[in-house]
């Protein structure tokens, strides 16, 4: 294989990766603003603080029965 050979298959391997890496980083940023919107987009509800929440879970996470 002559160096031009050579030459020309390295260029056309860093070509390559470099393509690669450009649609990952692609990929990887859709995904995050894909992401990002699914989180903007949700509600949670919370009926208790995170204080009462840690407590509560710190506890055993056992609700104490309500007398109807």
């Amino acid at each position: 294989m002559s160096q031009d050979d050579k030459a020309r298959k390295e260029a056309i391997r860093q070509h390559f990766i470099a393509r690669h890496q450009a649609r990952k980083a692609a990929m990887v940023t859709e995904w995050e603003d894909n992401i990002r919107e699914q989180i903007e987009a949700s509600s949670i509800e919370t009926r208790m603080t995170i204080e009462d929440g840690i407590a509560f879970l710190q506890a055993g996470g056992e609700r104490k029965s309500r007398a109807h």
